[in-house]
This record gives C-alpha cells, sequence and structure tokens, in this order.
C-alpha cells in the first residue's frame, strides 16, 4: 500500500507550561483526523530534522559508530595508530589531549575507558580530556551531566578533563578572534575556570544556552598544550575542524619547533590525512537495505539545504545516488495544495515522505498561521487520498524549546517535548487496532509495514488482544 509519511518537525504535544498554541480552530484537518483515527505519542531525541533521519533510517537513537567501536574492540587493540600514539608518548614524555565530541549517549565512556586503559596501563602519562558539546538543545543537560559524571568518576585515574566547550567554538564558522581566545586559554590555562562543570552547566541550563554555544572553561589544571604534545580528535562523525587544526599547528614556541601531532578515532575532514583508529562503514540497516529487501522506491519533500545529510543516512551512511531514492525540493512551495497534490499523483514512488519545519517563526500567530497553512496541505492530501489505497502518517522527528513574543508583547515558552503520530488506514481501524507509544526510531519499521505487510520488523500499530476490546470497546 502506498504510504505519504507526513513530518511536522518542530511540532509537538505541548507540555504543561508551555503556551498553548495548538487548537481545533488552527488546525481542524489535524484536529478531526486525530479523533477519527488512531493516534498516540512518541520519543525523541533529535535536535534537528537531519538527526530525526539518521534515527528512523539506520533504527537508533546515537551515532551508529559508537557500535563499530563496542564491536571492534580487538581492531583497536591491534591498530597501529594505537600502538604510534604509544610509542610517541613515551619517546616525547608529552601530554596527550583527547577532544572528546560528546552528545548523550553514556557509550562514549565506556568506548573511554577501553582506549585509554591501552594507552596508560602504567597510569603514568599525562592525558587530558577536553569536553566538546555538540547539542543544540538545552533540555539535554541533564543528560549529557550524565555523562560528565560518569567520565569524571571512572576514567578518574587515567585521565583528567582539562576544558569544557561547546562545538561551535571550533568550528570553521568560528570569528578568529574567538578562535585566538581559544587557543591563548589552552596554552596559559587563563580563562574562565569552575571546579565544578555541574555548577557551570546548571547555570547553562538556567539561562537556556544551548550546549553547542557553551564558551570554553577550565575545570582541572596542568593541560597547557606544549609544543610536543599529541592531539586527538575522539570523533564519531565526519567532522572538518580545519580551522582549528590550523590554529593549533601555528602556535608559536619561540626558538622551539611547533611539533604538535594529530591523530583521530574516526577519519576527519582535512587537508592532509591525520591517522585514524577506526574507518566508517555502511550501516546495516537503513532506508535504503530495507527498500532493497522489500522491493519499493521512495520520494523525499524537503529543502535543498537538507538533502545530503538526509541522502547520507537513508543510504546507510554513504554518500551516494540511489536511483531507488529521489528528492523534490519545493521550497515555500511545499505550502502551494496544488503543487503539492501534482507531485502526490505524478509520482507514484511507494513511499512519499513530506517534510515541514515549523521552527524558524519570529511570533505566536506567525507560528499559528504557519501550522494552518500545513493543516490545509493536511486535509487537501486526505481529500485527495482518501478513494484509493492510501496509509497516511502524521508525525514529527523532533520537538521545540523556543522563547517568542506574541504580537501584543507577551513572552510565550512554546515548549514540545514529545511528539505525536496519527495514523491513517481505512484497514487498519482503531476498533481493531492502536498505535503504541515508543520512539521516532520506529516510524521507518511501521511505513514498511504498511507499504509490505512481509516486513518482518516491528510497527508501532499492533493488533488490539480480546481483553483490551472488552474493557474498552
Amino acid at each position: 500500500m502506498r504510504t505519504v509519511l507526513l513530518l511536522i518537525n518542530g511540532f509537538g504535544i505541548e507540555t504543561k507550561d508551555s503556551y498553548s498554541v495548538y487548537d481545533e480552530k488552527t488546525m481542524p484537518n489535524f484536529d478531526k483526523l486525530a479523533k477519527q483515527y488512531m493516534f498516540s505519542s512518541l520519543e525523541s531525541t533529535a535536535a534537528n530534522t537531519i538527526d530525526g533521519f539518521r534515527s528512523m533510517s539506520l533504527e537508533m537513537n546515537e551515532l551508529y559508530n559508537y557500535s563499530i567501536y563496542t564491536r571492534d574492540m580487538a581492531k583497536v587493540i591491534a591498530s597501529p595508530t594505537v600502538a604510534a600514539i604509544n610509542k610517541t608518548l613515551v619517546e616525547r614524555k608529552s601530554k596527550l589531549h583527547l577532544f572528546c565530541f560528546v552528545d548523550t549517549s553514556l557509550s562514549i565512556v565506556d568506548n573511554l575507558k577501553h582506549f585509554l586503559t591501552l594507552i596508560n596501563k602504567e597510569q603514568d602519562k599525562k592525558i587530558f580530556l577536553h569536553i566538546i558539546l555538540t547539542s543544540n538543545n538545552y533540555e539535554d543537560y541533564p543528560k549529557i551531566l550524565d555523562v560528565l559524571s560518569k567520565i569524571n568518576i571512572e576514567l578518574g585515574e587515567l585521565a583528567s578533563i582539562g576544558m569544557i566547550m561547546g562545538l561551535s567554538n571550533i568550528l570553521n564558522s568560528n570569528p578568529q578572534i574567538e578562535m585566538n581566545f581559544l587557543i591563548r586559554t589552552m596554552i596559559s590555562e587563563v580563562g574562565e575556570r569552575w571546579s565544578s562543570f555541574k555548577q557551570k552547566l546548571d547555570f547553562s541550563y538556567g539561562t537556556k544556552s544551548a550546549p553547542i554555544s557553551v564558551k570554553p572553561f577550565v575545570v582541572n589544571s596542568g593541560f597547557g598544550i606544549g609544543e610536543n604534545d599529541l592531539m586527538m580528535v575522539w570523533n564519531y562523525d565526519n567532522l572538518d575542524i580545519s580551522n582549528f587544526i590550523n590554529s593549533i599547528r601555528s602556535i608559536n614556541y619561540g626558538d622551539k619547533p611547533n611539533t604538535i601531532t594529530f591523530f583521530s578515532l574516526f577519519p576527519i575532514t582535512y587537508k592532509e590525512s591525520i591517522p585514524y583508529i577506526l574507518n566508517f562503514e555502511v550501516a546495516k540497516k537503513s532506508l535504503a537495505t530495507n527498500m532493497k529487501g522489500l522491493g519499493f522506491k521512495s520520494l523525499v519533500l524537503c529543502n535543498r539545504n537538507e538533502i545530503n545529510g538526509i541522502n547520507y543516512y537513508l543510504n546507510g551512511m554513504q554518500m551516494v545516488s540511489n536511483p531507488d531514492i529521489s528528492y523534490i525540493c519545493l521550497e515555500d512551495k511545499i505550502y502551494d495544495i496544488p503543487t503539492v497534490l501534482s507531485v502526490v499523483n505524478t509520482y507514484k514512488q511507494d513511499l512519499l515522505v513530506i517534510n515541514f519545519d515549523i521552527t524558524k517563526f519570529s511570533s505566536v500567530e506567525e507560528l499559528k498561521q504557519l501550522l494552518t497553512k500545513i493543516d490545509s496541505v493536511i486535509g487537501a492530501i486526505y481529500d485527495n487520498t482518501n478513494k484509493e489505497d492510501y496509509c497516511i502518517i502524521i508525525s514529527s522527528l523532533h520537538g521545540m524549546n523556543k522563547t517568542v513574543n506574541s504580537i501584543s508583547g507577551e513572552i510565550c515558552n512554546i515548549r514540545y517535548v514529545k511528539v505525536p503520530i496519527v495514523y491513517i488506514d481505512k484497514f487498519i481501524t482503531k476498533k481493531d487496532y492502536l498505535v503504541n507509544s515508543g520512539d521516532i526510531s520506529k516510524l521507518f519499521k511501521t511505513c514498511y509495514k504498511s507499504i509490505n505487510k512481509k516486513y518482518p520488523g516491528e510497527s508501532l500499530v499492533t493488533k488490539k488482544n480480546l481483553l483490551y476490546r472488552m474493557v474498552f470497546k
């Protein structure tokens, strides 16, 4: 059965402390369909659309490469890069700086512990962990604190936390003046200092500052970068931090040459090859893999700037051109009903994903207008497909936490944590079926089952048992 997955990214179920935006008048079609068909809520840890597509396609809520390290620990032990790091540290008697890119996954702690045990068996080496926070969502602070606390407790005898900062401080887009400030701090250790990283991050949480934007601060002393030190980029995804690497390499130590050496966990983008330990690989589960096994094709409507990120994860972490996955960029025309219906009727792929984004607004009234425009498209698609055998799934890949003003000047905090799911199918009705709560990693799996009943994976839609029907009839 042809399936339309309609995503209103940023949309969610309002929390008690959220300003109320949603009502029947704003989204009459969504309201009607949510009442008439199966409705439930889903958890989402995604910070943006691309993260959401990663979760849906790879069927997991953390970076795939965490599992590569866990699975391939024997390769890490035998890695020539690990041997080179150990040898260089012994010969130079220098420090090792690990720039650890941290999200909300505790998996990084076990991986770091394994690596540090290999490097610092005798506990005689000076190793510092510099934490790079990658999350865009201030709601992630409690989980980030759990990760950092576990790092501090379990790795304290093997390494010390030197500095903590947000990713924006080392990206290529970062202004050079801020980069110079960061480098000076890493050399001199003079800068904002918090012996308790929890107090600092609690403060950032209170001001609703995104972790990615946290300014650099010092936790422990003794990490000042020396001319012979080693830099290890502890990354689980491909990064382009050329500006940061170039800035480190341009440090002037007077009459001493700068021989700072770089390594990385996985490959990183740089003008010259940086030795790494593990390579990326094609994910075993992805939209492309399931399409091939079940024999269907997909079409994605998204913004032009989203295509590369979405395509990378739909193809199992490969940047390839897949003839069975097509993209159409309607930009602002995605709210134009005749244009959208023309795409629905003209292109006959089995899975059609329509991607909306409601996060870019400057007032509550603007958000309501945007939701009303999307709701009109929802109603038109439903009316257009109602006479045919279609399944329509309406959901969102992530929520939102944003404070804006209304036209009257009222300050409004809009907070969506859980996201909705409405499942519309005239054959699979809420009389006999229900949509289970779960998370967004199961959205594509639910689509696969709707397209091809032979799909063996777990769908969010399940048949009610007899007891449920007797109690809730």
